[in-house]
């Protein structure tokens, strides 16, 4: 099967199953990156600039093309800096495909979405050399929604006051769905949710994380070596994975375009209540909050006042990291221990 690459959440994996495609999110790991180096500038964030030197490398050429979304500024400057790098033959790539979802709450931005994941359709369908029918449409839905229940269920071992997953666990576990086949995946994290419903329940202060995607246990592995348990991120790579499910009542293309304006996290959302309701309602469920704004961050920064006074009118524990590793981390997780 062809593989497509995709950079974020937000790009509708369920369309790209349907045209043939195996989709498979970018999240290289590589040392260096001496391309972005030379055409991007230092504002750009490391994950971006890993992706942007793999889709220019021999291994990114075996890509059949890239879809990015516009949903975060980053990625939208990633397909300019692509597409005009190709343009003047200074390199060479898969092909970069935008898919322009925006995701301000209106009714113009919401036809406009819909107009552009029809688009994405007919291109997706030109790459692939067939038309893309109901009946794959509705197979992919039924295969991806398969894969959210069993990351629900591994969500709700980490709830309540006596989680059963570390973060660290659960970020590989449920993150592991962005490179494999969804229906794989759904038995074995089934599998692993029958064995964790076996272990004794963990002791620790409870944490939430809000910061960017966590491609990582590295941050979670640091909060859990001082005695405190993570039990959600508010990012798509962790707690946010799944969300509901694709309604299989409607058109299949309204439905899949409706999970990924309504339902897909994204660093884009508009207005602010909306995108800050998630949070809101898990940080008043935890023992305290951690926020991870690391130097490279242009999104959560803006939010991080509004967040924090209302963690400070609910007498919410919380603390601002810059970098993963930090001594504030200890003496936090003792103050939420004999809170």
């Amino acid at each position: 099967m062809p593989v497509l690459g995709v950079t974020s959440n937000t790009v509708p994996w369920e369309l790209l199953r349907a045209a043939g495609f195996q989709p498979m999110l970018l999240s290289p790991r590589r040392p260096h990156t001496p391309l972005a180096d030379r055409y991007m500038e230092d504002v750009f964030s490391a994950r971006i600039k890993r992706v942007f030197d793999f889709l220019l490398s021999d291994a990114g050429a075996r890509l059949s093309a890239v879809v990015i979304p516009r949903t975060s500024e980053q990625e939208h400057k990633l397909y300019l800096y692509l597409c005009e790098l190709m343009r003047q033959g200074m390199e060479r790539g898969p092909e970069p495909i935008l898919y322009n979802l925006l995701h301000a709450r209106s009714p113009e931005a919401e036809a406009y979405g819909l107009q552009r994941t029809h688009a994405l359709k007919i291109t997706l369908e030109q790459l692939a050399g067939r038309s893309v029918e109901s009946p794959a449409l509705s197979a992919a839905i039924a295969e991806g929604n398969a894969a959210r229940h069993a990351i629900r269920g591994l969500l709700q071992q980490r709830e309540g006051h006596a989680p059963k997953l570390t973060g660290s666990e659960a970020l590989a576990l449920i993150g592991a769905w962005y490179f494999m086949d969804r229906s794989e995946y759904a038995l074995l994290a089934q599998e692993a949710l029958r064995e964790s419903q076996t272990r004794p329940p963990l002791a620790g202060p409870r944490v939430l994380i809000k910061g960017p995607p966590l491609d990582s246990p590295d941050l979670c592995a640091e909060i859990e070596a001082h005695g405190a348990i993570v039990v959600a991120e508010d990012d798509w790579w962790g707690s946010r994975a799944a969300g509901l499910d694709i309604d299989t009542t409607i058109n299949p293309i309204r439905a899949i375009f409706e999970k990924y304006y309504l339902d897909a996290p994204s660093p884009r959302v508009f207005p602010a209540e909306i995108a800050d309701a998630w949070f809101h309602c898990k940080a008043t469920e935890v023992d305290g909050v951690i926020f991870y704004l690391p130097h490279e961050d242009d999104v959560l920064g803006w939010d991080y006042p509004r967040l924090r006074a209302f963690l400070d009118e609910r007498s919410i524990p919380h603390l601002m990291l810059r970098d993963e590793s930090s001594d504030a981390i200890g003496s936090f997780i003792n103050r939420l221990g004999h809170g």
